[in-house]
């Protein structure tokens, strides 16, 4: 548990932090004066200095940190948030995210450089075989080889998988190398074929080799890394949306269920790797939620710029306050019913991680 609990706060405050620095550069950058810029959540425990204004301050609860802009729904006050230009907030806005994506970019390269880019070779061995298909019927064992169909020889898995596709429905002869013998079996592949399984009901052997990357190949792989880890963080609310499933069943996690991932990586891991592609996947999704056009996050703040701008005419900001604070009402219930949810699963011992139990 003391595990869990340490690489949570480390971990979560890694990232919170690194999302906070990118609002408060961005703001210092834009003219916005920035009155606290705070390690950790308040209380405040003491004030380590003050400079240009800003009070640079420890505070009680340990976990990331946090940015106090001037005015931030009050234009009367110079130098606030709420009277800079649209360009002003629209990019202090978007910096906290921004950062994040760059922190889980670093984070990406440095694995690859670390251990390399992970080449996947697929083999014609047969490492599996379906119960009531093709392949089981024509009595194929796992261990065989298929080596070729007639007078045509497979050289890759894809001369196997062009064959295959070419004759669904035709018995095919196909010679398979079992040990010391080549054998024919002859199987149909079928035209109609069940989810998740191939024409013949076979699981192909594969390894994973690791090759060295120069700094620009790991870099773009990790930008492609990232935008993978965005599509699929926007598969939760999608899921969500388009399939009216609980909150439960889309694959959205609270702290509780947050914690127990990060201590079971952190106690499984072996090197370093897996810990900082932890920290870099929820860098990306505390990024990339930030940017949804939900009231009170970065993305609904963003939202009401936008619509400003199209109107020419700025929203009362007062309104657009109260907007926000109902919209941070939501999102408190939404963490509570998620939290209670784990918590629940925690005391029926039906929670799916390990890392609380």
């Amino acid at each position: 548990m003391g595990v869990t609990v340490l690489s949570f706060i480390i971990v979560m405050g890694i990232v919170v932090f690194v999302h906070e620095l990118g609002h408060f550069l961005a703001a210092k950058r834009n003219g916005i004066v920035v009155e606290e810029f705070g390690f950790g959540f308040p209380p405040r425990l003491f004030k380590l200095f003050e400079r240009n204004g800003t009070i640079y301050s420890i505070n009680i609860i340990p976990f990331g940190g946090f940015v106090r802009m001037r005015g931030e729904d009050d234009p009367s006050l110079p130098g606030s948030f709420a009277s800079a230009s649209k360009l002003a907030r629209a990019t202090t806005l978007l910096a906290g995210s921004t950062m994040n994506f760059l922190l889980a970019i670093v984070l990406f390269t440095a694995v690859i450089m670390l251990a390399g880019i992970p080449n996947v070779l697929t083999t014609t061995t047969v490492k599996e075989i379906m119960a009531d298909t093709p392949a089981a019927q024509a009595g194929m064992q796992p261990g065989d080889r298929i080596v070729g169909a007639g007078d045509v020889s497979f050289a890759a898995v894809e001369d196997l998988r062009k064959h295959t596709e070419a004759h669904r429905g035709q018995p095919v002869a196909y010679r398979v190398a079992r040990g010391d013998q080549t054998l024919t079996l002859t199987m149909t592949p079928r035209i109609e074929v069940p989810t998740n399984q191939g024409p013949l009901g076979v699981v192909l052997d594969y390894q994973i080799t690791y090759r060295a990357a120069a700094l620009p190949e790991a870099t773009w792989t990790a930008v492609r890394t990232t935008g993978a880890v965005i599509w699929m963080t926007l598969q939760i609310p999608a899921t969500l949306i388009r399939e009216r499933r609980p909150i439960g069943d889309a694959g959205l996690l609270g702290p509780v269920g947050i914690a127990a991932v990060t201590g079971d990586v952190v106690r499984s891991a072996r090197t370093v790797d897996p810990i900082l592609q932890l920290v870099a996947a929820l860098s990306v999704a505390l990024g990339f939620t930030n940017l949804l056009p939900i009231p009170a996050f970065d993305g609904g703040r963003l939202l009401f710029v936008l619509v400003e701008a199209i109107r020419r005419k700025r929203i009362e900001p007062a309104r657009e306050g109260l907007v926000h604070l109902i919209g941070f009402g939501f999102a408190l219930l939404l963490l509570g019913v998620v939290t209670v949810r784990e918590i629940g699963q925690l005391l029926t011992n039906t929670f799916p991680y390990s890392g609380l139990r």
